[in-house]
């Protein structure tokens, strides 16, 4: 029997426990601490192998084994936004959300906050980063087409020329190949 136990010391830093105990009293365990309390926690997959945790850092970690084990993601999905970030930039920002589609329990889209974003077609195994220019704010999944998806983001006043008056509004952004163009 395997349990998954999330702790949290006062001075706020997570720990995670994996716990093996047979009708026994031996418990063996691991400890695996994380950088921050934890956002949210998602199953991935069809076999329900692969755990994702998002930490309120807005740093995501994987697990492959049901939370025996762990690696954290943030090397990759850094290296990966650099490689779309617009030119000038150097900040990739950080995950703010993790979603799965509801067609295809594999497939995770994580928005970051500025603007750089990543999808996993593998459950965290294989990551690729998107970078619409705009900063989305709200993303929704078509609820039978798997490629497809709905994105909302507000324009800034560094949108507009000196000369122009500055305008906020929100802005609705369609993509059909899971984020390549919108």
């Amino acid at each position: 029997m395997a349990a998954l136990c999330l702790l949290a010391d006062r001075s706020g830093t997570n720990v995670v426990n994996v716990v093996n105990a047979v009708n026994s009293d031996k418990v063996s365990f691991q400890i695996f601490e994380i950088d921050s309390p934890l956002l949210d926690i998602m199953w991935c997959g069809n076999t329900r192998e692969v755990i994702l945790v998002q930490s309120e850092k807005g740093t995501i970690y994987r697990s492959r084994d049901r939370g025996e084990s762990w690696k954290k993601l943030h090397s990759i999905m850094h290296q990966t936004g650099l490689s779309v970030i617009d030119e000038g930039l150097t900040d990739i920002g950080k995950v703010k959300k993790m979603m799965q589609s509801p067609v295809d329990d594999n497939l995770v889209v994580f928005t970051g906050t500025n603007g750089i974003n990543w999808v996993t077609e593998d459950c965290g195994a294989n990551l690729r980063a998107l970078n619409s220019g705009k900063r989305i704010h709200e993303f929704q999944y078509h609820p039978k087409q798997r490629a497809w998806a709905l994105a909302a983001g507000w324009t800034s006043c560094a949108d507009f020329a000196d000369d122009e008056p500055c305008e906020i509004y929100k802005e609705l952004y369609i993509t059909k190949d899971l984020g390549n163009s919108w």
